[in-house]
């Protein structure tokens, strides 16, 4: 029976990797590789600009102030893999946008590492079975996760060196040694270099080393040259590209593009937070326009964005004639419940966490799960100071806290694996309801992005 559970696991497994990859492939394959994209441009400007102009420069980085190009701002890791691929697609005779539609497979891949990853988390937290798969489904076809395997952009590279940095750590605490702290610099710094948002894992890693120094602090010394180690080779790496703009071109290293008034939405905390208005509605994608009465972007309440961006971007994901508008607004009918379900359990099993913790007088025992609410908190901290210090529409998109739905399937994996021997009727309608739920999120996805919009 154990060989045979341990078979099925892997099968169940591997159909719900396969059916994720395969709709991921038609996602790309659909679209064309400047359609539902962020920041992406043209040739001379963008993410799409920034891998040109290095495919065309051999390589060699902006020898111009980045801030006076869209985008050229950021890191540059993401943009060279990128522009490898782009450089072998035309060594093999396509012209420049077929090499832009062969990107895609670049970050097609980088989607599946996301998912192995987030299941190797799971997989930490010792869970099996309908714990493990419900969650592990959700992930698998999420739509925001879906979406950004066809990004042409830094964020989807940037997620997976986020999971592989907070993984590492994980590996580390649990065995200290001078590989895997060298290992981790690597990996915390190409996260950095990717996008200047990876600096929000130096809380996690931080309290990581703290805790393992307490514990072991009779060892004081092996653990400071080990810290001395990964902050040599780290912090160097991790900020090479922002001092070099700052000694070049006087560029601050952590410079964001100030979109002024474009789609402002104001900074009245009732209509960004509680005030849904009625326009805001009318479609079950992003309404990108102003009221004339007001001169404010109509979607300007942050959490109805993050509901409309999670499932759909912030592009007009059908056609407007398209025939599916129902079934994307029952989509996000199953979204709403799923989202309180998995919240509400998150919260259990964090109190649960904090109050055993409290009972124990410990912290130890729970290092992992600490781990997540930092990154949950850093996360979604940092998301909601962005939206306040740049209060245009687009601020509030979901791909800038995708990190929060990971830890939130992995709580809730938590959740259901501590319920999964109750046989009351309330848990079995409990776990019925999210087994209908996530058959319908996953039926409802893949036929939304079969039909979803190419222009």
């Amino acid at each position: 029976m154990k060989t045979k559970f341990k078979y099925n696991e892997k099968l169940i497994f591997w159909l719900l990797t396969a059916s994720a990859v395969f709709l991921r492939l038609v996602y790309v394959l659909r679209i064309p590789y400047y359609v539902n994209q962020h920041d992406a441009g043209d040739f001379t400007s963008g993410h799409i600009g920034y891998i040109c102009y290095l495919v065309e420069h051999n390589w060699q980085l902006p020898n111009f102030n980045p801030t006076t190009v869209w985008s050229f701002y950021h890191p540059p890791l993401h943009h060279y893999l990128a522009a490898i691929v782009a450089k072998c697609s035309l060594l093999c005779g396509t012209d420049m946008a077929q090499a832009m539609e062969n990107v895609q497979f670049l970050t097609v891949f980088y989607g599946l590492c996301i998912l192995l990853i987030s299941y190797k988390f799971l997989k930490k937290f010792k869970l099996s079975g309908f714990a493990l798969f419900l969650p592990y489904a959700l992930l698998c076809f999420h739509p925001s996760l879906v979406m950004l395997s066809g990004s042409i952009n830094n964020d989807a590279l940037c997620l997976l060196l986020t999971l592989v940095t907070a993984y590492t750590a994980l590996l580390w605490y649990e065995a200290p040694s001078f590989k895997r702290i060298i290992l981790l610099a690597l990996v915390f710094a190409a996260t950095v270099l990717t996008k200047m948002s990876g600096l929000l894992l130096a809380p996690a890693v931080a309290f990581l080393f703290l805790m393992k120094l307490w514990k072991e602090r009779k060892q004081w010394k092996h653990y400071f040259a080990q810290f001395a180690t990964f902050g040599m080779i780290c912090i160097p790496l991790a900020l090479s590209f922002g001092i070099r703009n700052l000694i070049l071109w006087h560029v601050n290293p952590f410079f964001t593009l100030d979109l002024g008034d474009y789609l402002y939405t104001g900074n009245h905390l009732l209509e960004r937070v509680v005030l849904i208005h009625k326009e805001q509605l009318a479609s079950p994608f992003v309404i990108y326009n102003v009221t004339p009465s007001n001169g404010l972007a109509v979607d300007r309440n942050i959490i109805l964005y993050l509901l409309k961006t999670s499932l759909f971007g912030d592009k007009f994901f059908l056609a407007s004639d398209s025939p599916y508008l129902a079934l994307a607004w029952a989509l996000h009918i199953v979204n709403l419940f799923l989202i309180v379900l998995a919240f509400i359990c998150l919260l259990i099993e964090v109190i649960r966490m904090l109050l055993a913790a409290f009972k124990e007088k410990s912290l130890y025992p729970y290092i992992k799960e600490l781990l997540l609410c930092i990154l949950y908190g850093c996360s979604f901290g940092s998301y909601i100071m962005f939206c306040f210090k740049y209060p245009n529409s687009c601020s509030q998109d979901f791909r800038y806290m995708n990190l929060t739905l990971i830890v939130n399937m992995v709580f809730l994996g938590t959740f259901l694996k501590r319920h999964s021997e109750k046989t009351q009727w309330r848990w079995k309608v409990l776990y019925g309801l999210l087994l209908i739920l996530t058959i319908l999120f996953a039926v409802f996805t893949t036929i939304l992005f079969f039909h979803c919009s190419t222009t």
